[in-house]
């Protein structure tokens, strides 16, 4: 039971770690300036599409194969079609309807990196019931990956008009699915490899969806230069660093 609570703490520690630290990464870097902005939106697409393509698919096909994956992936992208007939469409053709539109943008990515955290945790909780030193591998891994999860999300909301205090407090709360699922890791020992690959494939959806209908169509209405395309390449390539060196 010991070894089951401290597992959990981890798991808390590392998610809301995570995403916190993106959270503020990307508050003390925030600037008004379109151009600044559409650069940073295109820098976050570029981190989640590089997460996506060579993190969660992958994972996710390795797990429990192509039609788990494809599942996965096509529930992911319901769930964003049902969260925006919830949330009111919106145009860019004024700061009130910029505001509304990255706010929607800012509570998809929400919603899709905390159903991501959950099958992490898992893996944690898993990785210290095998062994301490994988829990600890898999724990370091999971913390760092979840920074640009936290960027991704804190940007479009603070540019919504959010305070830098409730951007703060929501890259926190995404983060808490990650403890949970190392309790249950830990409790279950190993836990459904079909779970965690359908978990991972339906995360991917949410965020292929959002980055590729929001946040990309976004940048590039902020300002019309190269910078978010630019941004956009600098995202993914830090981004293949991240996902793939670790």
């Amino acid at each position: 039971m010991d070894n089951v609570f401290a597992t959990t703490i981890i798991g808390f520690i590392v998610g809301i770690a995570g995403t916190g630290l993106g959270g503020i990464v990307a508050l003390s870097i925030f600037n008004p300036n379109d151009k600044f902005l559409g650069m940073l939106l295109g820098a976050t697409a570029g981190l989640m599409l590089a997460v996506v393509t060579f993190d969660l698919l992958p994972e996710s096909y390795s797990i429990g194969g192509l039609w788990i994956e494809i599942v996965g992936l096509i529930l992911g992208i319901l769930l964003v079609f049902i969260i925006e007939d919830f949330i009111p469409e919106s145009h860019i053709s004024s700061f009130t309807t910029r505001k509304e539109s990255f706010l929607k943008t800012g509570i998809i990515m929400g919603i899709g990196i905390a159903i991501h955290n959950l099958p992490e945790g898992l893996a944690v909780g898993s990785g210290f019931m095998f062994t301490r030193e994988i829990g600890i591998k898999m724990a370091l891994i999971i913390a760092l990956h979840d920074l640009p999860e936290g960027i991704a999300m804190a940007t479009p909301l603070r540019i919504s008009g959010f305070s830098k205090l409730k951007v703060l407090l929501l890259t926190l709360i995404s983060g808490i699915p990650t403890g949970i699922g190392a309790f249950i890791g830990a409790v279950l020992g190993s836990v459904s490899q079909t779970f965690i690959a359908l978990c991972m494939s339906f995360a991917g959806g949410t965020m292929l969806y959002i980055t590729c209908g929001e946040i990309i169509p976004n940048s590039k209405t902020l300002y019309k230069g190269r910078s978010s395309t630019v941004g956009l390449v600098i995202g993914f390539i830090i981004g293949i660093i991240i996902t793939v060196k670790l």
